[in-house]
């Protein structure tokens, strides 16, 4: 029976399915189809009405894919065990997969286009002699469009062979839309043939007839509740069951009608909780009235003013009446002049605040209502001051209540000290969660051996033959009313092993490399903030635990569960396991020693993470790999670059900093699409490195020490590559970036070749130069003033600087909120900071600077901080009284300073 129950469980939840849609993919071809010559041949001609009739198609399709989708879900919701409706949705994802990776060989072949240009104009910038260019220097523009395939091979061959990446041809575009088409066609004739049958069985039950789906479908059982409780004791809340007492026995603050909310995670006791405080004796004669109504996923308005009737006044004889007002009517009368407790249980929307305007309008004396729900969102327009929310049971009160569960009558201190252990260890996979301590110490009370108890341990929680009603269907519930895009980044955190801190930016960076974050067309808000958004959701949901430093972890009951409804998309392999790799793997984490037949059997791979994986070149070869999107090595004994990687055009993460690579070949510089990329600090840098110009995070330092991971730190060079000019083209960089060693930059010229300004998501800058005594101001000054960055800057810092003067962008920098100058000597005057209204701190250290000017200091209107320190020269600081924010001055080693 509870095996069968949770192979129900699993059948009952989809795998997570991305919003399918192919308007992405046909501007793509528009915009192929307008970079097209007019065809020279018939042959040509003939492709190229082709592509037109495809296109087309796929505008046809367009509503179509939408429609299916939506349909297939209102037949799964009805019938949550129909093979033929799950064999649709799952056909319908590789649809989707199809639609995906033709839109990602699409932008390869327009990145290409767009740093062929960009490359170009670079060239022509430069003052390049004519002979310099016939050797090579200046390369044609490679169009988007490629008409056939020996034009195709011609056009690759003018790019070096490391470079070179299989790209698709006008008959390769035609056959990859037919395919899309004829499968999406498919689908669609299937899916009304089901809907045609779901009708049939339909009038079938209507007529009275038996229902021949009865027999083949699991019907996910509703949960029900009432106020009746087994418990006799409750672990670990007597200060929220205080709490509750003292609401339920106070008066009301505004109106005669007081919400106390009990929000928390499933299994995690708002239920118990609200039942115990229901039948405490303190509350029982407190009030005239006490209902308990379960409102479950599915909110019934009349339902529940039916159910209330009958319990307040159940001499009215109300049960054939379908009039809602007539209930609500009656309601009210009954509460004039008492007190009435409502429990409102199991919430999942915000539409029980429905039920607020008629028992406002009631002239009762008080009424409070207790709510409990999972979603905070349910609570939106109602004042939460009295919001319990309930977390895991502390430490040593789940401890007494997980022994009470598992030895049940039985002495626990007859046991040994080992059984003990093995049982706290089971106990931190458990969350805390009431429900999860009663469901797993019920299994282990069937067998109480050291040898029953570690297998439990080391099983995956929801495999275990557990009871019906377990801790894992409880969260499944939760999982399914997730929103359709937050359950794919839920289950995609379950790619590595239980027990890994993920730090949130690199988690959203792996969610947008798989596409699960999309544009915003219509705000302007970018995929991270909407990262951000989708992780905290999550946190507040109890899917993720929010740590310190914005790291946040699975709890193990939540990477089982997301296992769970992964369907076998997500796969950790361990050290040649008997594990089977199944075929529609899409994220596999692998350690150790890898039967590469296994993992070759797969041809859909997105996410590929391998620990101490040996031999990786035998596998990067397979086509296995060529759709992967995100790629993590770890292995401190790999010396060499994985030169296959390069042929992964698709790659959009690549993490390689915990190895041993010290050498970048150029051929990394072909992977256009890359977004993150995480080296250990290479000896030199490819010379094509600037061709990166999709990049927006970059890190390369020694994997053994720490770094943010928002943070450039760029290191320039005179030689080996690492010249400024490799920034140029990487205008999509954000975060934070640190140029260091700006010495070796000689003129403005130079500095200017990196573009920063151009650059609209770098938020934080450092420049930092070596001390350098035998440097020229007048070219340092010109070096700073090549370095101008795009006026969205929030934060600069520059450290060691041997100007004596302020570059003039710094006015432009109308969003600038911080400013650090350090060790810069030769600055003897203030910035001119008087048009830096956003500015609120200003720190200066080993200025030369003597006083800061009255008619300065008085525009600073947003100054909060102001921090002086070893500025030797400095007397004053004037009209301090003019800053209306300033809250922290800071003056130390100043010695010439008078207060």
């Amino acid at each position: 029976m509870a095996s069968a129950t949770l192979s129900a469980l699993a059948g009952s939840l989809l795998s997570p399915l991305r919003d399918i849609s192919l308007e992405k993919l046909i501007d793509y071809l528009w915009d192929y189809l307008s970079s097209s010559p007019s065809p020279s041949s018939s042959d040509e001609a003939e492709r190229q009405q082709q592509l037109k009739d495809s296109l087309t198609e796929l505008e046809d399709a367009k509503l179509n894919v939408k429609v299916m989708q939506s349909r297939i879900m209102k037949l799964f919701e009805k019938h949550k065990q129909n093979e033929r409706v799950v064999g649709l949705h799952n056909k319908l994802k590789d649809v989707g997969y199809g639609i995906q990776d033709l839109e990602s060989e699409m932008k390869y072949m327009e990145l290409e286009r767009k740093v062929e240009e960009i490359n170009k104009a670079d060239q022509e910038a430069d003052n390049t002699t004519t002979s310099q260019s016939n050797r090579g220097g200046l390369k044609r523009l490679i169009p988007f469009r490629r008409s056939t395939s020996s034009s195709s091979e011609k056009k690759r061959r003018l790019m070096t062979s490391s470079l070179s990446l299989s790209l698709l041809t006008d008959d390769d575009i035609v056959t990859k839309v037919a395919s899309i088409i004829k499968q999406i066609n498919s689908i669609e004739s299937k899916l009304k043939n089901e809907i045609k049958l779901e009708e049939w069985f339909d009038r079938i039950t209507l007529n009275g007839v038996f229902d021949p789906r009865e027999q083949h479908h699991y019907t996910q059982n509703k949960r029900v509740t009432t106020s009746s409780t087994n418990e006799r004791e409750i672990y670990g809340r007597n200060d929220e069951i205080q709490r509750l007492i003292e609401f339920l026995k106070g008066p009301n603050v505004n109106g005669n009608i007081s919400v106390a909310p009990i929000v928390g995670m499933g299994g995690i006791g708002k239920t118990t909780l609200a039942q115990f405080v229901f039948n405490n004796k303190e509350i029982k004669n407190h009030f005239n009235k006490k209902a308990w109504i379960c409102v479950s996923n599915h909110f019934d308005r009349f339902r529940i003013m039916k159910e209330m009737v009958y319990i307040i006044s159940p001499s009215v004889q109300c049960g054939n009446t379908t009039n809602l007002d007539l209930l609500e009517r009656e309601v009210k009368r009954y509460l004039t002049e008492k007190k009435f407790l409502l429990v409102l249980d199991d919430v999942w929307s915000d539409e029980w605040q429905q039920l607020l305007t008629p028992l406002q309008s009631a002239q009762a004396q008080v009424i409070k209502i207790i709510v409990t729900c999972r979603d905070p969102n349910v609570l939106r327009s109602i004042d939460i001051g009295n919001k319990i929310i309930l977390e895991g049971v502390e430490d040593r009160e789940y401890w007494s209540l997980f022994q009470n569960c598992a030895f049940a009558e039985k002495n626990p201190n007859n046991y040994s000290q080992e059984l003990h252990d093995t049982g706290r260890q089971i106990v931190k996979k458990l969350m805390g969660s009431p429900l999860a301590a009663k469901t797993v110490g019920k299994l282990l009370g069937r067998d109480l051996t050291e040898e029953h108890w570690n297998d439990v341990l080391e099983n995956d929680l929801w495999k275990l033959k557990t009871d019906a009603h377990d801790i894992m269907p409880a969260l499944a519930l939760s999982y399914y009313h997730l929103p359709r895009h937050l359950q794919l980044c839920f289950a995609f955190c379950s790619v590595f092993p239980k027990n890994h801190f993920y730090y949130m930016d690199d988690l959203i960076c792996m969610w947008i490399a798989n596409g699960y974050v999309p544009e915003s067309r219509n705000s302007s808000k970018t995929r991270y903030d909407l990262g951000e958004e989708y992780c905290h959701e999550l946190v507040v949901m109890c899917f993720l635990d929010l740590l310190r430093g914005r790291n946040v972890k699975m709890h193990d009951l939540m990477h089982d569960l997301a296992q769970l409804v992964s369907h076998g998309e997500i796969c950790t392999y361990k050290s040649r396991s008997d594990k089977i790799i199944s075929k529609n793997v899409r994220h596999l984490y692998a350690q150790g020693l890898i039967d590469l037949g296994l993992v070759c059997e797969t041809s859909n791979l997105r996410t590929l993470v391998f620990e101490n994986v040996d031999d990786m070149f035998a596998l990067f070869i397979h086509g296995a790999f060529k759709r992967i999107r995100m790629l993590v090595i770890s292995n401190d004994n790999l010396q060499e670059f994985p030169y296959p990687i390069c042929h992964l055009k698709h790659l959009q993460y690549l993490d390689l900093l915990r190895t041993g690579i010290k050498l970048i070949p150029e051929s990394l510089c072909g992977l256009y699409q890359l977004r993150v990329l995480k080296l250990p600090c290479p000896q030199t840098l490819a010379s094509r490195f600037h061709n990166l110009i999709n990049l927006e995070i970059v890190l390369m330092y020694q994997s053994n020490t720490f770094r943010d991971s928002k943070v450039l730190e760029y290191h320039l060079k005179r030689e080996r590559g690492f010249t400024v000019a490799q920034l140029r083209n990487m205008n999509e960089l954000r975060g934070h970036l640190l140029l260091l060693g700006l010495e070796n930059i000689d003129n403005m010229e130079e500095a200017i070749k990196a573009k920063l300004k151009e650059k609209r998501h770098i938020k934080e800058l450092k420049l930092y130069w070596k001390n350098r005594m035998d440097g020229c101001e007048h070219d340092v000054q010109e070096v700073l003033e090549g370095l101008e960055p795009h006026p969205n800057l929030e934060k600069l810092e520059i450290e060691e600087y041997m100007g004596s003067k302020t570059p003039s962008w710094l006015m432009k920098l109308e969003k600038l909120k911080g400013m650090y100058l350090r060790n810069c000597r030769n600055l003897s005057c203030l910035p001119e900071v008087g048009l830096l209204h956003s500015l609120t701190r200003l720190e200066l250290k080993g200025a030369n600077i003597k006083t800061f000017p009255t008619k300065v200091i008085a525009t600073q209107h947003a100054l909060e901080e102001l921090h002086l320190t070893y500025c030797n020269e400095l007397l004053s600081v004037e009209g301090l009284q003019a800053l209306p924010s300033l809250k922290n001055l800071f003056i130390s080693d100043c010695p010439k300073f008078k207060s």
